[in-house]
């Protein structure tokens, strides 16, 4: 077992909303480039690849604002008229074509992935197979986006102690590792008396409170000022779509209309969220199982997961926080 690192993948045009939550793809969508990159490698190489961890090191979201109290508005582009119909349209109405409105972000990140069956030894062999995967890489899209650089990919050894586990994301610094926190999720559910979602609110929402002022030189003259509202837990923590789940039985190939893949049998599904931290610091890492996202199913969920937290609490499969 070893881990194969793209660092400083340089990402044009990604999705910067997955669902409800906005400013940055979901791990779905890394962990579905590391699939798709995989099944181009495993023929040629006999190389799989398995889980990924995601360090964030740049990140610009495609929008403004007018004012520092305004909302944000994504910065969107104009199709081009194409054909004939759409150019008569135009010039008798005046107007221009309509604007499908879409997040996007440049975003620059290093990706761990695990690997399996590749044995190394070989500095030569090594270096052909990693320039070989850093190719296909290029030829492909990650989160929607188009992929303009990649400063290095390289093979490495799978770290079993908490010093490997920091010895090998030091190089990549600075950046921060996007790390599953179901558990905070769970435990603030089980300690208040309201339904998953809204604890998922809790944490996903920027809430200020107003206080009155207790001492005032003129009582006629209400005082007070806006202090923002502490999230349930402390930390980097942000809401984080991480899979689907079943709200239909399985259909047959090719039974339902209008499906992108009509050989493969089809279900609907719905998004499953969660809350994730980004840590800044490798120091908090103590396994690399803490920030490899892999993926795990228990029907009717389909979800994307780390084996274990950040602080060594066992997590429970048994949740729905599904909207």
């Amino acid at each position: 077992m070893s881990l194969f690192i793209l660092k400083n993948m340089h990402i044009e045009g990604a999705n910067a909303i997955a669902g409800f939550t906005y400013g940055f793809p979901a791990i779905t969508q890394f962990l579905g480039f590391a699939h798709a990159l995989s099944r181009k490698v495993e023929p040629q190489h006999g190389i799989s690849f398995d889980g990924c961890a995601v360090m964030c090191h740049q990140h610009q979201v495609h929008a403004y604002r007018g004012s520092d109290w305004d909302d944000y508005g994504f910065s969107l582009t104009r199709n081009p008229i194409t054909d004939s119909k759409s150019i008569s349209k135009f010039i008798k109405d005046g107007t221009p074509p309509s604007i499908v409105e879409e997040g996007k972000m440049n975003l620059c990140v290093s990706l761990l992935i695990e690997c399996k069956g590749f044995s190394g030894g070989n500095s030569d062999q090594e270096q052909r197979i990693s320039d070989a995967i850093k190719t296909l890489a290029l030829s492909q899209r990650c989160a929607g986006g188009r992929i303009t650089h990649i400063e290095a990919c390289q093979f490495k050894p799978m770290p079993n102690e908490e010093s490997d586990c920091r010895k090998l994301l030091r190089p990549l610094l600075p950046g921060f590792i996007l790390c599953d926190r179901s558990d905070y999720l769970q435990q603030h559910n089980e300690s208040n008396d309201q339904n998953m979602i809204m604890s998922w609110l809790d944490f996903s929402a920027l809430r200020y409170r107003y206080e009155t002022l207790t001492e005032s030189n003129n009582p006629d003259v209400e005082q007070g000022q806006w202090k923002r509202v502490n999230k349930p837990q402390s930390g980097y923590l942000v809401p984080l779509m991480i899979g689907y789940k079943q709200i239909s039985e399985v259909f047959a190939a090719g039974e339902v209309a209008n499906v992108r893949d009509k050989t493969t049998p089809f279900a609907f599904t719905e998004a499953v969220y969660s809350v994730g931290e980004w840590i800044g610091s490798p120091s908090r890492v103590e396994s690399i199982n803490q920030i490899l996202w892999r993926y795990q199913y228990s029907s009717p969920y389909y979800l994307c997961r780390a084996q274990q937290s950040i602080h060594s609490i066992e997590s429970n499969a048994d949740f729905d926080f599904s909207y």
